[in-house]
């Protein structure tokens, strides 16, 4: 049984003290400071301690005693001690002493109120947005030049963003413009279907090393005049390309023109992304691009296999791109200026005097004057790097080699590359006999691929679902990715073979085949195959989905600050995506020689499912186990972290 409070408390303090003597105190304070005593009750009226002195005297001789003693026992040593009995209104009271324990950790539910007044704060003014958003701390925060792009009207941001958008638009439709006419193109030129998929393999490769070369010119000159640059030659290629029927040589030539000039779209738009929007007005920009780009590369083989039914064929439709691309060419001259910008932040700038516009339409005098002060801004060329190194330039190769982005891709180029690898030989599949689709049936074989993938991959990528992306929603996003793809491709390559086969049960004759056998038309639905197609699709942007919050979080993790975090991101975005078009590029050319026949198609579509399972495995244990760990080599590999910072400092016991 437990002794009561009281008589726990009744030990005498002199008997402790010397029990227990007090330790010398040392030269620096550590105890902690016990809050000020509070002041005794008032005193009585005169009238009250004229009749009642002798009794108040020895209570205040009682009380003064005491505290003398505590005070004593707790290392004043009595000495200096001056008790005020004076009223509580009549002096102020003392303030708070600051408290010596550790701060704890902020929750969501803390409130800071405590006001620092050290000489290292810094004086620099934090910037708010306006409008709606005025409650919104803007990141990155901008200079006071008003030729920042953060500071540029909404308009003007918008604008760029168009014309941007235009090209990436144009780019995604040129990619898969030959889909439905690869027979035909093999027919009429008379060359193997190999050689007619070289005309979209071989510029989707040239990308690759365009794209890589774009970034790092980027980094030196600016990203405009490689966007003008880029967009002459995929001008001069795309008006070569309305009349080269007939010639091979010269189709890949202007096939080759554009290539080189999709590298710079495919891979410098994010960065002119976070070059001109805030944090908060950014996520949903990021998701218009990537919607645009997905949607123009699945939707466009269905209006191009329309248009090219005529006799022009393919060059139908580099007439009408040449028609887009005019408008496209204005809106990158007229529209998109220098995005590229050195921000530093004055340590003590006054008060921000620049006013960010959000109107949608710009607000200037429609004059000669105003239009040639307007295009003397547009300058082709307007940025230069401070300084050109070596470092500088190996930037973005570091970046594309960084761990983080050769498990991205690992895991999910096999499903993204056998997609575009099958959807360029469906006219290998379905021209000959028994089918002999039209180039608008091939096309609209890419309905299932547009109406399922395209939803998933936009969804995936909004903030709502982003924002949500933990180690386990990571994981079980590659599962289920990973599940859907293999049924789409194990699915697709084991339905098609299995249809085609030749009946068992003796009733066609032995000289018969596949060409010749009309009634295996019937057996194969090409509803289906199109559906199997789409659930492939799906299950690629499904895994693409984990890409930009892996590369968040590792660029987040090794970066020392905010502009070093979004360039890092930018060349990680870019390299993996040179990565990708290379590799596909090499799927597709390779693809048609493995299923030519029947049996190929299945023993491929079995291969690449059942390997796109394991690979997912491994990469999965990966990120369980050594998450940390990669993170750790993305900033080895991209230089972030100065190895002579991690030399072990001397230790004070070691001795000469």
């Amino acid at each position: 049984m437990d002794r009561p409070e009281s008589i726990e408390s009744a030990i005498e303090i002199s008997e402790v003290e010397k029990n227990f003597p007090a330790p010398p105190k040392p030269t620096i304070n550590y105890r902690k400071t016990l809050p000020p005593l509070p002041p005794p009750s008032p005193l009585a009226e005169s009238s009250a301690a004229n009749q009642n002195g002798d009794a108040d005297s020895i209570r205040d001789s009682s009380t003064s005693s005491t505290l003398e003693s505590l005070l004593e026992a707790l290392g004043n040593n009595g000495k200096d001690v001056k008790l005020s009995f004076e009223a509580p209104g009549t002096r102020e009271r003392p303030p708070r002493p600051i408290s010596k324990d550790p701060p704890r950790p902020a929750t969501a539910a803390t409130t800071v109120t405590t006001v620092t007044t050290s000489s290292t704060e810094s004086k620099r003014t934090i910037k708010y947005g306006t409008g709606k958003h005025s409650n919104i701390e803007l990141s990155p925060q901008p200079s006071e030049d008003p030729e920042d792009p953060l500071n540029w009207p909404l308009w003007k941001k918008h604008l760029n963003l168009l014309a941007l958008l235009s090209m990436v638009t144009l780019v995604g439709v040129m990619k898969t413009a030959y889909i439905s006419v690869n027979s035909v193109i093999a027919i009429s030129e008379d060359v193997s279907y190999t050689a007619a998929v070289a005309l979209t393999a071989v510029p989707l490769m040239l990308s690759a090393a365009s794209g890589m070369a774009s970034l790092i010119i980027a980094r030196i000159c600016g990203k405009r005049p490689v966007y003008l640059v880029s967009m002459v030659m995929i001008f001069w290629g795309v008006v070569w390309n309305t009349n080269v029927r007939g010639n091979l040589a010269e189709n890949m030539a202007a096939r080759v023109f554009q290539g080189l000039g999709w590298g710079a779209f495919d891979t410098l738009v994010l960065g002119s992304v976070h070059d001109t929007y805030f944090e908060h007005e950014r996520q949903y920009v990021i998701i218009i691009h990537y919607a645009v780009s997905v949607a123009t590369m699945l939707g466009s083989p269905l209006l191009g296999g329309v248009a090219s039914a005529g006799p022009r064929m393919f060059e139908t439709q580099f007439e009408i791109l040449s028609a887009f691309l005019s408008v496209s060419i204005l809106l990158i001259v007229f529209g998109a200026p220098e995005t590229t910008y050195d921000r530093v932040l004055e340590t003590d700038a006054p008060t921000p005097t620049i006013r960010r516009s959000q109107s949608l339409l710009p607000t200037v005098t429609y004059t000669k004057v105003a239009a040639m002060e307007y295009i003397a801004k547009m300058k082709p060329w307007s940025y230069k790097a401070s300084e050109i190194n070596i470092p500088l330039i190996i930037q973005a190769p570091r970046a594309m080699l960084a761990p983080t982005n050769i498990l991205l891709l690992i895991v999910t180029i096999l499903p993204y590359a056998g997609f575009w690898g099958l959807a360029s030989s469906l006219s290998l599949l379905f021209s000959p006999l028994p089918f002999l689709l039209s180039s608008s049936n091939l096309g609209a074989l890419m309905t299932g691929p547009f109406l399922l993938a395209t939803p998933v991959g936009v969804a995936l990528a909004l903030p709502s679902v982003q924002s949500r992306f933990m180690p386990t929603t990571h994981l079980g996003t590659l599962a289920i990715g990973t599940a859907v793809a293999s049924i789409g491709m194990l699915g697709f390559g084991l339905y098609l073979a299995g249809s085609m086969q030749m009946p068992a049960d003796g009733s066609v004759g032995p000289f018969s085949t596949p060409w010749n056998l009309g009634f295996l038309e019937e057996r194969v639905s090409l509803p289906v195959a199109s559906f199997l197609l789409g659930l492939l699709a799906a299950g690629s942007l499904a895994l693409n989905a984990t890409i930009r919050p892996i590369i968040q979080r590792s660029t987040a993790f090794t970066s020392a600050n905010l502009a070093v975090c979004l360039r890092n991101t930018a060349d990680m975005h870019g390299g993996l995506a040179c990565l990708r078009n290379l590799i596909t590029g090499a799927f597709i050319l390779g693809l048609p020689n493995a299923i030519f026949a029947w049996d190929g198609l299945r023993d491929t579509a079995l291969s690449m499912g059942i390997t796109q399972i394991g690979i997912t495995a491994a990469v999965c244990g990966v990120y369980w186990y050594w998450d940390e760990n990669v993170r750790r080599l993305d900033g080895l590999v991209m230089g972030l972290i100065d190895l002579s910072e991690l030399k072990r400092p001397a230790s004070f016991f070691d001795t000469d």
